[in-house]
């Protein structure tokens, strides 16, 4: 199964989750665990990442390499 990408809510930053409520910020690479009601509070998935980062992995390189977020 491949990580699905969220977004945080406030920060605009990407983070994949690696399941059992952990997730790993795809800018800084920092990693952690978030409880479920924190990671309903602050995430939304983003399917349109998900697919295009899981078909094309070089992105995620590119988004730690620039420091890019995703704007709403």
């Amino acid at each position: 199964m491949k990580p699905a990408v969220v977004r945080h809510i406030k920060t605009g930053d990407v983070y994949q989750y690696l399941g059992q409520n952990r997730f790993r910020n795809m800018r800084t690479w920092a990693e952690g665990q978030v409880s479920d009601e924190v990671a309903q509070r602050c995430f939304v998935i983003n399917l349109d990442a998900t697919e295009l980062i899981n078909e094309h992995p070089i992105l995620e390189d590119l988004i730690k390499v620039l420091q890019l977020k995703f704007d709403v």
